[in-house]
């Protein structure tokens, strides 16, 4: 009987090609083909505390905003560039405030919810933070971050793979491992932040930004890849993208902000690199006093880590190396004894 090419490891290979298509599609689909519905959304009302609660009572309906009353307009204001809410209210002018840079659905959802929960009372709407121009829809923060996760993760893979066998040797080998990774990702984010100040119109200290979360994101991404593929092979590399690319392109809050997502989303969203990076570059540019502790956190976690990694693996190997030469080192004082 004539053997077959179709081995056991091919096979399993195979079945691991169609999960992980599966799982792609079931991640793309639950992150954009499900109807999207306000979860919990900040919005800043200023009014008379009667009139203010009335108005709380409809929004806050089966959780979909969540009000926060402000004493004034600056008070609101301050909120919004704190990321504290999404949109301002005014029940004295019948005005509503809307803030796209924070979230598009918002905008367009709450003047209506404003109209059928009021009786028909019309709220003119105005714009406080628009998007910019060459990125209207919010879309262009989603494929920067994109861009430095497509950079980082086959630049991880080819560091691994080009390496002498395959992992570090030391832990100063290491370390020389993490010293290219940075370079190589600040080089690469620079160029990422050129085209998006040249095509979406991202320019000076936006640039600058782009350029510095984007540093961040393709170092945890190449040192992440290559720390999985130096400890397990080519396989570490699908298992890094599943976080940083599968999951992280659905769970970006850019064009939809989390608490416009379900439930899986919008609660590990913020601890994906690239949830964390999209946040974070959109408060760089539009919302310069809002925190930025947690974006910098999970960052620093995930790069962190994969070096953590890539230092026990390169003491592994230094440790390997040692026990090899060690017999040989056993001889060696017989071996000179009898020279002498």
């Amino acid at each position: 009987m004539k053997s077959t090419s179709l081995s056991r490891p091919v096979a399993l290979g195979l079945i691991a090609g169609l999960l992980i298509t599966l799982l792609w599609l079931w991640v793309t689909l639950e992150g954009s083909a499900v109807s999207k519905t306000p979860h919990d959304v900040p919005v800043a009302v200023i009014g008379p505390r009667p009139a203010v609660a009335q108005l709380a009572a409809g929004l806050q309906h089966n959780g979909a905003f969540r009000v926060i009353s402000a004493p004034s307009e600056a008070r609101a204001i301050d909120l919004v560039q704190r990321r504290k809410v999404d949109a301002i209210i005014n029940v004295d002018t019948r005005q509503v405030q809307t803030v796209q840079a924070a979230s598009t659905l918002t905008a367009a959802a709450l003047p209506q919810a404003l109209s059928s929960g009021q009786g028909g009372v019309h709220f003119r709407a105005s714009e406080i933070k628009p998007l910019k121009p060459g990125d209207s829809t919010g879309l262009g923060l989603m494929f920067i971050t994109m861009a430095c996760v497509l950079g980082g993760l086959p630049s991880g893979l080819v560091l691994a793979l080009l390496s002498k066998g395959r992992r570090p040797m030391s832990v100063a080998d290491a370390g020389i491992w993490v010293l290219v990774t940075v370079a190589a990702s600040a080089v690469t984010a620079l160029f990422i932040a050129l085209i998006a100040d040249g095509i979406l119109g991202y320019g000076g200290t936006e640039m600058l930004a782009i350029w510095a979360w984007g540093t961040m994101l393709c170092t945890a991404s190449m040192a992440f890849a290559a720390a999985l593929v130096a400890a397990v092979g080519i396989a570490g590399f699908v298992i890094a993208a599943v976080p940083l690319l599968f999951f992280g392109v659905a769970s970006a809050p850019a064009p939809t902000p989390w608490n416009w997502d379900s439930g899986v989303f919008r609660v590990l969203g913020p601890f994906d690199p690239f949830g964390a990076t999209t946040n974070g570059i959109r408060n760089a540019i539009f919302f310069g006093p809002a925190s930025q502790t947690r974006n910098f956190a999970v960052l620093a976690v995930w790069i962190v880590g994969s070096a953590a990694l890539l230092a026990v693996l390169g003491w592994r190997s230094q440790q390997a190396a040692r026990a090899t030469v060690a017999p040989a080192g056993d001889v060696e004082p017989a071996e000179l004894e009898r020279a002498a």
